[in-house]
C-alpha cells in the first residue's frame, strides 16, 4: 500500500525506528547481561546508550503524538506541543547534569 500525503507516514516511520532502536538498546543494557554473565555494560557506554534511548523515544513519541494532535482541535495540539516541550527540556537538563 502506497503512503499518500498527509496520512502520517513519516510519523509512523519515526515511531517504528524509535521502537527498533529502543528495543536494541534495551537488549544490550538489560537482556544481554542476563544471557551471558561475562558481558557487562560500563559507565560511559551506559550513559551514551541511555541518552540515545531518551532521544529516540522522544523522536518516536513526539512525531506520533504530533501527527495525532494535528488532526484534532487546537487544545489537543497545544497539549501535544506542551508535552513535547516538557520532554525536550527534561532531556536537555539531564544532559547538562541539572537533573
Amino acid at each position: 500500500m502506497q503512503q499518500g500525503k498527509g496520512n502520517g507516514g513519516f510519523a509512523l516511520f519515526c515511531c517504528f525506528i524509535a521502537l527498533g532502536v529502543s528495543a536494541a538498546i534495551a537488549f544490550i543494557t538489560y537482556l544481554l547481561p542476563l544471557i551471558n554473565e561475562d558481558i557487562a555494560v560500563g559507565g560511559n557506554v551506559m550513559e551514551i546508550l541511555d541518552l540515545a534511548f531518551k532521544i529516540f523515544v522522544l523522536i518516536g513519541l513526539s512525531t506520533g503524538a504530533l501527527a495525532f494532535a494535528f488532526r484534532r482541535g487546537g487544545f489537543v495540539k497545544f497539549l501535544a506541543m506542551l508535552f513535547v516541550l516538557v520532554f525536550v527540556v527534561a532531556i536537555v537538563l539531564d544532559i547538562v547534569g541539572i537533573i
